[in-house]
């Protein structure tokens, strides 16, 4: 059984590594708070959960700026994407490439067929920080999908 989720999830970085794990395709997305192009992105990502629902979740970590993960993800500007699935990243973007470019990515993510061009788009460049997490308010996939949910697709 595959997710029903029609909405970008809000998580944090500490769920990600369980997310990759079951190998289901995922667009993580990376932003920082009052970041312009982070902003004008979220419509788009609504469509999109809304277009590849139970095919491809959405996800959204508000808070980029924390230095241990800018430092692991490799981040150094918001909003950064990942393009994910069978526990590897297979594509990136730096910025708002706009929704042609990210649903150009999410097809290619299901399909594995040819990589589409290039994209890139509007971006902030992240001052990481580093200090302590906080986790409230975001998702935790145990507790929306139960244990084992995602793992089967």
């Amino acid at each position: 059984m595959r997710p029903a989720l029609d909405a970008p999830i809000r998580t944090t970085a500490a769920v990600i590594d369980e997310i990759l794990a079951t190998g289901y395709p995922a667009l993580i997305v990376f932003e920082t708070p009052g970041c312009e192009p982070c902003q004008s992105l979220r419509p788009v990502l609504d469509q999109l959960a809304r277009e590849f629902q139970g095919r491809v979740l959405v996800l959204r970590v508000p808070d980029a700026s924390e230095g241990w993960l800018a430092a692991r993800y490799h981040l150094s500007f918001v909003p950064t994407l990942l393009f994910c699935r069978d526990a590897g990243e297979h594509a990136r973007i730096k910025g708002n490439p706009g929704g042609a470019a990210l649903r150009a990515h999410l097809e290619y993510l299901l399909s594995g067929n040819e990589r589409p061009d290039p994209a890139e788009g509007p971006r902030h460049t992240l001052e990481a920080r580093f200090g302590a997490r906080a986790h409230h308010g975001v998702w935790q996939p145990r507790a929306l999908l139960g244990a084992g949910s995602l793992a089967a697709h």
